[in-house]
């Protein structure tokens, strides 16, 4: 292979990696089924139905084989109690004498 076709191959990749980067196919296709997910005009198993369950399926199946670690401990903890509330903030019906007393002090 001549260094001029080499160099016309990466060049033609280094425009296609770029025309892609800038297209983002598979972030439209996300975005798409997840806004068609909660479509409900949508019959079940019609061939967009069936579109929209492969895109999250592979969207799934990726994030898990990239982030194998998260996605387990997600998986684990998926049924774990919420965490417990924090005390509700009470109120002091004196709080303006307190104030006013604690500034006539520092005077």
């Amino acid at each position: 292979m001549s260094p001029l076709t080499t160099a016309a191959a990466a060049l033609g990749l280094l425009a296609v990696g770029y025309a892609l980067g800038r297209i983002r196919p598979a972030r439209r296709a996300s975005d798409w089924a997840n806004l068609k997910k909660y479509d409900q005009s949508m019959r079940r198993h019609s061939l967009r139905w069936w579109a929209v369950f492969v895109v999250l399926s592979v969207e799934n199946l990726v994030w898990l084989l990239v982030h194998p670690v998260q996605g387990w401990d997600a998986w684990n903890h998926r049924n774990d109690p919420p965490p417990p509330r924090s005390p509700a903030p009470t109120f002091d019906p004196d709080w303006a004498a307190k104030r006013r007393a604690a500034s006539q002090e520092d005077a």
